[in-house]
């Protein structure tokens, strides 16, 4: 046999070997690969399931332990627990005199307000964690409950006011939640006559 046959022939084997052993390599690359993959997946669904429980433990807490973070927009007043069945009547009690225009039941406003029930829970707010600054809203005073309406009515601009409403001057029948069905309370600041 001639050198160059032979030094062909080498070169064809270990051309076939390098090739088996890159095939070998890619493979045991590609099962490790898999393995990661796999073993991974249940770290996932462990993270996702844990989120989802969470959320569902979150979910299902009291309303009361769902709003700890909402907080009464001014120092004036706080949310406190109150006797439902005394409050018959619409009551307001203004706790800084506004100096601006007054209200009608017509008019649109813009209002910073908390809201809470009999037990002391503020339901909603325009300021929404403690160190948030309240967020005023924007409504016609004819298409809030009817205790805003009737309150907030012949009030002025720059005024602070708390509200005990009734429940038929609340959300009566038409309540969103069991919170909101009973009497409520309101500390209500008119921002501005629109």
């Amino acid at each position: 046999m001639s050198y160059v046959k032979l030094v062909s022939m080498t070169n064809k084997k270990n051309t076939v070997w390098i090739g088996l052993l890159a095939i070998i390599v890619i493979i045991a690359f590609g099962l490790v690969y898999v393995a990661n993959r796999q073993s991974d997946a249940p770290k996932k669904e462990a993270t996702t399931s844990s989120k989802q429980q969470g959320d569902q433990q979150a979910a299902n807490q009291p309303t009361e332990q769902k709003q700890t973070d909402f907080q009464v927009f001014t120092d004036l007043i706080k949310a406190e627990k109150f006797d439902a069945a005394s409050v018959t009547d619409l009551k307001v009690e203004e706790l800084k005199a506004g100096t601006g225009d007054t209200i009608a039941e017509t008019d649109t406003i813009s209002a910073n307000y908390s809201g809470w029930n009999a037990a002391g829970m503020i339901f909603d707010t325009t300021k929404k964690s403690a160190d948030a600054t309240p967020t005023p809203i924007e409504f016609p005073l004819s298409g809030v409950i009817p205790g805003w309406t009737k309150g907030l009515a012949g009030k002025k601009v720059g005024g602070i006011y708390k509200l005990m409403i009734p429940a038929d001057m609340a959300y009566g029948d038409r309540a969103p939640s069991k919170d909101t069905s009973g009497p409520l309370a309101f500390v209500v600041e008119i921002v501005a006559k629109k």
